[in-house]
């Protein structure tokens, strides 16, 4: 009943497109209000986004379905991301890919010391992010070094999504009629890129999937890609 807040969110958006970012900073000079000093309206700002009455779940929710409503048949990218936080807490985001930002669309916060998640912990998440994602377009799961693992690769084909993942130097695989390996041991030489289909991964000979290795002219880390469709130089560009 009390309209102060909502005017405050009013001049929060309003400084929010005509700043366009989301520093507190940049929108106090959009904001009206009587107060003297920049830092008592982000104030304000800080006290509106800290208020624990807001339902962050049932407002944001409904925006998301509205906003890829005319997505179409198009490639939808979606980035699985994890971050620590404070130690004991593991963020775990899946996030639409929209003009170089991520869009969060479905989250948990797990009280788990490590960025490596169990596939049990996460594929709840998967299975209600694919009921809240557009069915008439093509979703391609985009994720870090993690989730490579065989079991969360089996999941993501029920989904139908197809995948592609960044893996470390030390991944191993087999190579059609060559012994397994790791992929910081296939030759390739700097300023090249290298493509090796059907390969199977780990020990369990899960497959096929197919590998991008590139190293670049400066710099000593390789870059190395896993999708589950044939591949070319565009997972470097991804």
């Amino acid at each position: 009943m009390d309209q102060r807040p909502l005017k405050t969110l009013a001049w929060m958006m309003v400084g929010l497109i005509q700043a366009g970012g989301i520093s507190l900073t940049a929108w106090a000079p959009y904001g009206m209000s009587g107060a003297q000093y920049a830092q008592s309206t982000v104030r304000r700002f800080r006290r509106w986004l800290d208020n624990d009455t807001i339902d962050v779940l049932s407002l944001y929710g409904p925006c998301m379905p509205h906003a890829l409503a005319e997505w179409g048949e198009q490639a939808l990218s979606v980035a699985w991301d994890t971050s620590r936080l404070w130690n004991p807490y593991c963020l775990i985001r899946l996030s639409v890919l929209y003009r170089g930002r991520a869009v969060p669309r479905v989250w948990c916060v797990l009280h788990h010391g490590s960025a490596q998640v169990a596939v049990g912990a996460d594929r709840d998440l998967l299975d209600r992010a694919a009921l809240l994602l557009p069915r008439s377009c093509k979703v391609i799961f985009l994720a870090e070094r993690g989730v490579a693992d065989t079991e969360r690769r089996a999941h993501l084909p029920r989904l139908g999504w197809p995948g592609r993942r960044r893996i470390t130097s030390r991944f191993w695989l087999y190579r059609p009629g060559c012994r397994r390996c790791q992929v910081e041991r296939l030759a390739v030489a700097r300023g090249h890129a290298c493509f090796w289909h059907r390969v199977c991964i780990p020990a369990q000979r899960y497959g096929p999937g197919h590998l991008a290795v590139a190293r670049p002219w400066q710099g000593q880390e390789g870059w190395y890609g896993l999708r589950d469709e044939p591949t070319d130089e565009q997972p470097f560009k991804e």
